[in-house]
């Protein structure tokens, strides 16, 4: 929770005296506490959850359309990969 400063009864007094800009950093500031929660608590499930930030929008879209030719083909991702550079990956089971 974000810290208030100064001391009020309760929220309505709070509410009274707290200006709109100040209301609106509040808020924000709150986002981001919970948005740092959530990135350590995804962090603990090795999830890195500000990776979809440094990928652009083609990319990603690049990614889901190998996928579902990979499912379409019966293949894995990496021998789709492998098969648009000319490598023909024979998978051992």
């Amino acid at each position: 929770m974000v810290r208030i400063p100064g001391m009020f009864k309760n929220f309505d007094e709070l509410e009274d005296n707290l200006s709109l800009a100040e209301l609106e950093l509040l808020l924000s500031k709150a986002r981001d506490v919970k948005h740092e929660e959530q990135r350590f608590a995804a962090s603990l499930k090795g999830i890195d959850l500000d990776s979809h930030e440094t990928e652009s929008a083609e990319e990603a879209f690049e990614k889901v359309k190998r996928r579902a030719q990979a499912k379409l083909a019966g293949k894995s991702e990496e021998e789709i990969e492998f098969g648009e550079i000319g490598i023909n990956l024979i998978v051992e089971e």
